[in-house]
């Protein structure tokens, strides 16, 4: 399996402040890639990074140095003693790698289970690490078979029929507080593509007014536009936030946008009348404490979890069908990739043997004299057919032992010692 490995955290295993702390913008992937695949041993690299996940995968030289290696960039990059994420991190390898690469890739493994979004950002990830040069054929491989399990699961189940995201969970959660959406003015900061999915949401929810500000004011326009929204100045943001009673943060910033006092002075011109912060950005763009003045609701990503549960019980019951699915794909893929690590073992082996017995015949008609040409090919015949029956029990045994990873490593070990294979 060209010893994979994958080192990781998610929203099960690690909250919000240390994934953002770990998380790696877009601009940023290309050289963290490079760096990464630079150190020894790596041969090839991939990085996913986003809201609720950052996990290293790499083809490494070594499985146990592979492991360091990655964990140690990743405590580097994000500035964090290893301690700290002590207990948070995963470690996987092989076909249990493969199979949770497949299950990120159908949003098995997502916060909101079966949403559409996870797809597309895995297939961004892996055309960055292309262009990047840190694919080679093995993660190539990977990532292709994990994109047609996931169509498969699409296709196959109805996992994705129940209108469920972070953007969807945000509405539920607005719903919830206020009753419902109709004369609600929404303010989304961010053009990006939750803060677009969550316009859409808002938008058939019933919202009065849905206005959009972003630094870039183009994007902000034609975001606003194609729903029939308002854009509104950046710069006048506190201005705007005073006149919502909905605020989505959905940005890049690496600041913060909504401090504990810009918030009191628009709760002080709001009347003290309640809003809603709805903080799907990481870093995050709304300061926590906000969430402490009165009348203030203040939710990030890992609160909106606990928002869609009901929402989830029919893609649990598709789940079951979509996990089968991805367990066949898992071993399909681990079968070609045997077969193919095998291949040049096997031909090695058939090719000694064949050449022992072909020695032994040597020596039987050096021995025995000259043979008619129809003895000689008799000879031939029976040699070849005794080869055969010798490897083909090895071939089986070494092709069906993988199972038992430690004892089929042994047994390849055993079978080169033992016939000399280079």
């Amino acid at each position: 399996m060209s010893n994979l490995v994958l080192v990781g955290l998610n929203h099960r295993t690690a909250d919000v402040a240390v994934r953002e702390r770990l998380a790696i913008q877009t601009g940023a992937l290309p050289e963290a890639l490079k760096q990464l695949a630079a150190r020894p041993g790596m041969q090839e690299v991939l990085i996913f990074s986003t809201c609720n996940r950052v996990e290293l995968l790499a083809c490494a030289d070594i499985a146990d140095e592979g492991f360091r290696t990655t964990e140690e960039f990743l405590c580097q990059s994000g500035g964090m003693n290893p301690a700290e994420i002590q207990g948070k991190l995963y470690r996987l390898s092989d076909a249990t790698a493969v199979r949770h690469v497949f299950r990120v890739a159908s949003s098995l493994d997502s916060m909101i289970l079966g949403e559409p979004q996870i797809l597309g950002q895995v297939k961004s990830f892996y055309g960055i690490a292309t262009k990047a040069g840190t694919i080679g054929p093995f993660l190539n491989a990977l990532l292709q078979a994990s994109f047609h399990a996931a169509k498969r699961v699409r296709k196959e189940t109805n996992i994705g029929e129940y209108p469920v995201s972070v953007s969807s969970a945000a509405v539920e959660l607005a719903r919830k507080i206020f009753g419902h959406l109709r004369d609600r003015n929404v303010l989304i900061i961010g053009a990006g593509k939750m803060g677009e999915l969550a316009v859409r949401h808002l938008a058939s929810g019933g919202a009065r007014s849905v206005r959009v500000t972003n630094r870039s004011w183009s994007a902000a326009e034609q975001l606003a536009l194609n729903f029939r929204g308002e854009a509104v100045p950046f710069e006048e943001r506190a201005r705007w936030i005073a006149r919502s009673d909905i605020v989505v943060t959905s940005t890049g910033s690496q600041e913060i946008l909504v401090d504990h006092v810009l918030a009191q002075g628009i709760m002080a011109e709001r009347k003290n009348a309640p809003i809603v912060f709805i903080d799907i950005s990481v870093p995050r763009n709304i300061d926590p404490e906000v969430g402490t003045i009165d009348n203030v609701f203040c939710y990030d990503v890992d609160d909106l979890g606990n928002v869609v549960e009901a929402n989830l019980k029919e893609r649990r019951r598709e789940a079951t069908l979509a996990e089968k699915i991805v367990d066949q794909e898992v071993e399909s893929f681990c079968s070609r990739q045997r077969a193919a690590d095998m291949a040049p073992i096997v031909a090695e082996l058939q090719r000694r043997i064949r050449e022992i017995c072909q020695m032994e015949l040597e020596r039987y008609v050096r021995k025995a004299g000259t043979q008619s040409a129809e003895s000689q090919k008799e000879l031939e015949g029976m040699m070849a057919r005794i080869a055969a029956k010798i490897a083909h029990p090895l071939i089986i045994q070494a092709r069906n032992g993988h199972r038992d990873s430690v004892h089929h490593s042994a047994y390849l070990e055993t079978i080169k010692r033992v016939f000399k294979l280079q």
